[in-house]
Order: C-alpha cells, then structure tokens, then sequence
C-alpha cells in the first residue's frame, strides 16, 4: 500500500470567495462495500452485485466506494472507516450507512430496493452540500483538493463534520477469480488529519453560509485516471451517519502534460511473439506503462517504463489464443489496440 501524508490546511471561517466547485445541492447517496481480497463470496456473487450497483447507478447522484477491511488492499483508513459502521462476515453493502442485507440470492431485489432509496432522495433537499475540485500534479505526484461546504437551508443546531478521502482504481488479486481483477474506488487514503471528525461548524447556521476547505495528499505514483475524490459531510450520533456527499475525478494540473498523441501498432510475429512500434514521437516518461490483457480484461503481462527501453518490443508471454488488448498508458492518456494471438 502506499506510504500516503497529508500537506494540510483548512479554513474554517465563512468565506466569499469560493476555492472549490460550485457544490452540488442535491441529496447523494453513498453505497459502499466491506470486502476482503481472500473472500471468496466477495469475488462471485458479492462482485456481481457491486457490478450491477455501479451500472445501475452510472447517471444518478451515487457514489459507490469498497472498503477492504482485511486484506491486500486494506490500510488504517479503511480500518477505521469499517469499525464505524461494523458488521459481521463479508461482503456487506451498506447504503448511506444502513446494511441492506444482500446475499446471494437476493441481489436483484436489494438493487431495486436500493433504487427506491436513490429516487426518493433525488428531489430531497439537503441540509448541506458539497463541491469539490482535485488536480493532480504529475511533477509532485501531488493531488491537491479544494472542497466548498454551502448550507442550502438554515440549520438551527447540529455538528458537521467533513470527510475529504481519496479512492482509486487498483488492479489486485481477488479469490474466487482468475488473475489480476479491477477493483474499482477503493478507499486508499484520507486528507484530512481524522477520518471522519474534522468539524465544519456547530450550532446555528444561516442559509447560504459558506465554508472552505484545501488539502494535499503526496506521494502517490498512479495516474490521475486512477483516482476520485470523496467527500462527505457527517453528523454523529453514537456513530458517524452519512449526510450528503459528492464525489469528484481528478484532473491533471495545467502545468502538467494533459494532451497526447501517443499511437502505436501491433501484431504477432513468426516466433509467437507480440511486436509493438511505437510512433516516433512518442515520449516515454517514468508513467509510461504497457499491459496485455486478454477479453475478459484479465492481465496477462504488464510492462513497466524501465522495459521500454526503445521504440520496437518484442513481448513474449504467456496466453491463450484468442483476442488480447494491447493498452499504451502514458501520462494517463491510454491507448488500446486489439491483436488475435494464435
């Protein structure tokens, strides 16, 4: 897991001006998955139920999170964010806090349920709302976030309380599936010193009122197609309840490369092996990345930049004959061609 800390300041006093997007004034929903990477329900029908979720949901105000409470891609966050809620076994779906009871039988009623629930909140105003803006600086390898809290109607008493968390895309292994598998907005880190305890204000609050936020998380080394930022307002009442959210992709910063013309073919020579040219004015930089994936998006080989050593591969691996994906990531511009390997 990465070594993730935070650069961190936070203002707390209304402001004016706003730092982060215009925010949101619509009630989300938050549905979030407790797994493991050695659970094996986890990776049959607790991965088909979080795949239908995140169709379903594609075009509604839903964040969809997994949170790997014991495994290979869990950390103190994660940890934590899962005692709050808690839960006996895996995998557990949760929506906006409350667990629906999924198992393997009754998927498909838990998505209509769950459905109900993001329709009958779609016209519910919130107390709060949020608005986010997150760059990723490939020189710093830095995602800087600035969030806007705006109260859309008066509050007369309550804490808030604002959650700012990074998650990410991460290919891994998971039992019950063959080979690497893309497990999809991971939680992988907070930006905010608490996970959930960093007060946006107490007490009375006038309609309109605004509050900002920045942060910083550095040290990471994905591109920022890898990652989404999550933001959440709490309340507490004997444990952190969900208010509202928003979640928000990650851009490159300007100063940073953000176009690419990067192309290159492919195809199977004689011996087996698979020959990739790349154009010549391709750049290759220390993101550059290759990988070989057969139909179903399983990785079969990945290529680092410290192997493309030129502007000619010859890749030899092993695969089943079918259709691959050749895939050419760099500065997170990605690039895909289909080859038949006989």
């Amino acid at each position: 897991m990465k070594n993730l800390f935070f650069i961190l300041a936070v203002i707390l006093t209304a402001q004016t001006v706003s730092l982060g997007q215009t925010p949101s004034e619509k009630s989300w929903t938050l549905i979030h998955e407790r797994f493991a990477t050695w659970c094996p329900y986890c990776g049959t029908w607790g991965w088909d139920l979080k795949e239908n979720m995140l169709e379903e949901f594609k075009n509604d105000n839903v964040i969809f999170m997994s949170v790997d409470y014991s495994g290979d891609l869990t950390n103190p966050i994660a940890k934590e964010f899962d005692e709050n809620f808690g839960g006996v076994g895996q995998p557990i779906f949760y929506v906006d806090g409350v667990n629906i009871a999924a198992n393997a039988s009754n998927g498909a009623t838990k998505v209509a349920e769950t459905r109900l629930e993001v329709d009958f909140k779609k016209d519910l105003p919130p107390f709060a709302a949020l608005g986010l803006d997150a760059t990723l600086n490939e020189e710093t390898k830095t995602i800087d976030v600035k969030a806007l809290v705006k109260y859309v109607q008066e509050v007369e008493s309550g804490d808030y309380l604002l959650g700012l968390y990074l998650l990410e895309d991460v290919w891994a292994n998971q039992a019950s599936r063959t080979g690497l598998q893309l497990h999809k907005n991971v939680l992988v880190g907070s930006f905010l010193p608490n996970v959930f305890n960093n007060p946006i204000v107490s007490g009375k609050v006038n309609e309109g009122t605004e509050f900002n936020f920045s942060a910083s998380l550095d040290n990471l080394s994905g591109k920022s197609t890898d990652y989404k930022v999550l933001g959440v307002i709490w309340t507490f009442n004997k444990k952190y309840l969900f208010h509202n959210g928003f979640i928000t992709d990650v851009k490159l910063a300007s100063s940073t490369k953000d176009v690419d013309t990067s192309n290159f073919n492919a195809y199977q020579d004689e011996s087996g092996n698979i020959v990739v040219i790349l154009d010549q004015d391709t750049d290759i930089t220390n993101i550059t990345e290759m990988m070989i994936s057969d139909i179903s998006g399983t990785i079969i080989k990945k290529i680092s930049k410290n192997d493309i050593n030129s502007k000619v591969l010859q890749i030899s691996t092993n695969y089943v004959p079918g259709i691959h994906i050749i895939t050419l990531n760099n500065g997170g511009i990605k690039t895909s061609k289909k080859v038949v390997l006989y």
